[in-house]
């Protein structure tokens, strides 16, 4: 990838968000396992062009992708992945005043809530926060702003039918507690901020579009099906 050439591709948006993408870019590029291969073996196949539009779909809500609340992911197809601070900061530019609390509820805990008014009243006791060996049995999204008052939750069986339907249940197993608290901000978004939101929803529901990816759909099926990096090479 010419690095050079998507920087330039995106002259007119944030200098210091660009750079924190390029760098992004130059990692996916350069990672490597233990044995010193490349992680990402498809990243060969990403084009200048394709990096160049991706980061622009994700800048229309003035989102960047920075490899943490924001990042690429391939699984057949390139895929744009929001964390839940994404969403937090999507609702935050609109309405900067908004107060967050995003919650796991572990076994043990006490939790309530109530509307009065329009208000949200809540209390959630924790048994043993330090207990590292308790399991989630549900979470909770609280969003107070100028537009009101919501509560949004998630009990276990909503968390394992959201991971049944995912397209990477490998970041699922490996950072499940993340995972569930942007299933419940996300879900929340949809609810009562969809008019802000609807562009992210878009990005994270759907697979991007192999050709305009630019990937060959007979190299992104050799690249799904490998099993290692030398079979990528052959």
């Amino acid at each position: 990838m010419n690095f050079n050439q998507v920087k330039k591709g995106l002259e007119g948006y944030s200098v210091p968000e660009v750079d924190r993408y390029i760098n992004y870019l130059k990692f996916l590029e350069s990672d490597k396992d233990k044995d010193r291969k490349p992680r990402n073996a498809w990243f060969s196949y990403f084009t200048d062009d394709a990096a160049i539009d991706i980061y622009k779909k994700v800048a229309i809500d003035n989102l960047f992708i920075d490899g943490e609340t924001i990042t690429i992911q391939f699984k057949g197809k390139v895929m744009v992945s929001y964390n839940y601070q994404a969403y937090k900061n999507r609702v935050l530019n609109i309405y900067p005043e908004s107060k967050f609390d995003i919650q796991l509820v572990y076994e043990g805990d006490e939790f309530s809530f109530r509307k009065d008014s329009g208000h949200v009243v809540y209390s959630h006791k924790l048994k043993n926060p330090f207990d590292t060996e308790r399991d989630i049995i549900g979470t909770y999204c609280i969003i107070k702003n100028e537009r009101g008052e919501f509560l949004e939750t998630l009990n276990m069986a909503d968390i394992k039918k959201m991971k049944s339907v995912a397209k990477t249940t490998k970041i699922w197993d490996q950072w499940f507690s993340e995972m569930v608290l942007k299933s419940v901000i996300k879900r929340a978004c949809k609810r009562h901020f969809m008019d802000i939101t609807t562009n992210i929803e878009r990005i994270d529901n759907e697979n991007y579009d192999l050709e305009k990816a630019g990937f060959d759909e007979t190299i992104a099926k050799k690249i799904e099906e490998a099993t290692t990096f030398d079979e990528l090479r052959s």
